[in-house]
């Protein structure tokens, strides 16, 4: 029988080697056709961040850098003897003598509350970027941390440029762009890129056969 007639015979009909199955083989289709367990970019071969993430990553480093902006200026006004008393209200509050160690210690004590309102949105930031879950919780952190911003504001603007009380509290703009970051973070969507991230980071290992292994020819060959 040539090769056309054999491909054209009906199953269970045709010559050749050992009975063929009762039933057709049944071939997967396509792999582009599957529906695939992580949704992976292309460019990166990390999984796809979704838009969802990429707008929660920019609000909380916005929030991260008006943080920043406030920090400069009273660690500007600190270093001068003239705006020191006035620089911050930590400083007011404590009302130390310019130069001496309680003026220092409270200065210290203000620059370490401004890199913590600093590094708590640009973690969190990163956090979601690299598709960790505890992004969502860091960021509620970090927002409630906010309120610290209070601490390093200047009171008031007596004495200094009309642009200090302006770039002086642009921190609180941390507030509602922190806030929004935050929500991102709960979508829907960026649950499922947490999930991504999780299979990314952790494969699933090989199925173990728990079965009998036969040896042998198969059973329709014999």
């Amino acid at each position: 029988m040539s090769v056309a007639a054999e491909l054209d015979a009906p199953v269970g009909t045709a010559d050749g080697l050992g009975t063929p199955p009762a039933a057709p083989i049944v071939a997967l289709p396509p792999i582009e056709e599957l529906q695939p367990t992580l949704r992976l970019d292309a460019a990166t071969g990390e999984p796809v961040r979704v838009g969802t993430i990429r707008w929660a990553f920019l609000l909380l480093l916005l929030g991260s850098l008006a943080e920043v902006g406030t920090i400069g200026l009273t660690w500007w006004r600190a270093i001068h003897m003239d705006s020191f008393p006035t620089a911050a209200r930590l400083i007011v509050w404590a009302n130390p003598n310019p130069g001496s160690v309680p003026s220092l210690l409270v200065a210290t004590a203000t620059m370490l509350i401004g890199v913590v309102l600093v590094a708590g949105p640009a973690l969190a930031g990163y956090l979601a970027w690299v598709g960790r879950s505890a992004a969502r919780w860091w960021a509620i952190g970090t927002l409630v941390l906010t309120a610290a911003t209070y601490v390093i504001t200047p009171p008031t603007a007596s004495g200094a440029s009309w642009l200090a009380p302006i770039w002086g509290n642009v921190g609180w703009l941390a507030v509602p762009l922190t806030l929004a970051g935050a929500a991102l973070l709960w979508l829907p969507s960026a649950r499922r890129t947490y999930t991504d991230w999780a299979g990314f980071r952790t494969p699933a290992g090989a199925a173990s056969h728990t079965g009998e292994i036969v040896y042998g020819r198969l059973e329709q060959f014999r």
